[in-house]
This record gives C-alpha cells, structure tokens and sequence, in this order.
C-alpha cells in the first residue's frame, strides 16, 4: 500500500511523526527513560531538552527520520496514556479516511468495468478495499459498506461516502471498547 502514497501524505506522514517527537520532547527524563524505544533515541531525545533554536529544529528533524524508520506505535499509545495526546487518535481517523477512499477508489473501478462490459455490478464484486475492511475490522458491516459503496460509485453523492466512513468508524470503536485484535476468524458479515 505504500507504493501508491502520494508526496503530500508522506510529508504529512512525516509532519506528524515530528509533532509526535516535540511531544516527547516535553516528557520529564523520568517519562523518556521509560519510552519504548532504544536507548540512543532516549538519549537523542533528552539531549534536544538543552538546545535551543535552530539546532533544536535540526535535532527534532533528525530524530523524527530515525523515527520514520521504526514502529513508533508504542510511542503514541505511552503519550496517549501518559499526557492524553491526541496523536493517536488523529492517525487512526485518518487510516480510516484512506480505507474509506480505496473502497471508493475499488467500487468506481469495478463499476466502469461492468458498465464497459454491459452487465450490472455484481454485489460480491472483488474489492482489496472491502477485504482490507474486514481484516482490520472483524465487526464491521460487510452488506452496508458494500451498499454504500455502489450507491455513491452511481450518483457520487457525499451522503454515502460519510456512510461508509461512519461504518468504518463505528466498527472501529466496537474493536476498541471490545479489546480485541486482528481476529480474522470472526468476520460478521449481514
């Protein structure tokens, strides 16, 4: 999936990794060396504590590639736990505007396809979107997305792609408040 991010997402991409590393920053040394991260990163990020200027921006920059390179995942969870950051929040919403867009993006495709063949879209139509959806969403509504989807694919109005968002999220916040993981066994498609 990386292969098809845009230069724009990558440069918020890394925009947000270093809001992330100023939101280190202003941990007490107490907080950093608890992070769950090697210690020359701990290290690195107590440092930037006594700079100031333009040494700091490069420090932060710097830190925030060494970042990009790694699963900061358990960084923004300790933040979101220790300071109520909202960092993890935004990604999360954001992860599921990009899966919204690629449900689209899969079900406009499919419907010019059909049309281009003369037939009718079929409602089991191969959607890598709507197969992603049910990986990461055990939950999620299987026959609703795939009915948004077709409408908004045939009168493009935005009423159905915020339905799908809103399936997306509701299915999200139903894993979340159930604690569970990537399950892919108990798929709950209606």
């Amino acid at each position: 999936m990386d292969k098809s991010i845009s230069r724009s997402e990558k440069k918020r991409r890394a925009k947000n990794v270093e809001q992330l590393v100023r939101e280190l920053i202003d941990l007490s040394q107490n907080d950093i060396s608890r992070l769950e991260c090697d210690s020359f990163l701990q290290k690195e990020i107590a440092a930037v504590k006594r700079l100031k200027g333009g040494a700091r921006k490069r420090q932060i920059k710097y830190i925030a590639k060494e970042l990009r390179n790694t699963d900061h995942e358990p960084l923004l969870l300790f933040l979101q736990e220790k300071k109520g950051s909202r960092l993890k929040k935004n990604q999360e919403f954001h992860d599921l505007e990009r899966l919204r867009d690629t449900i689209i993006n899969d079900t406009l495709a499919a419907l010019k396809m059909a049309e281009e063949e003369g037939v009718e879209l079929e409602p089991d139509w191969n959607s890598t979107g709507i197969d992603s959806a049910l990986y990461k969403l055990p939950n999620v509504n299987e026959s609703s997305l795939r009915k948004s989807a077709r409408i908004y694919a045939r009168t493009r109005n935005p009423a159905h792609s915020r339905e799908i968002f809103r399936t997306l999220k509701a299915a999200s916040e139903q894993k979340r408040f159930a604690g569970t993981g990537n399950d892919v066994t108990s798929h709950n498609r209606r």
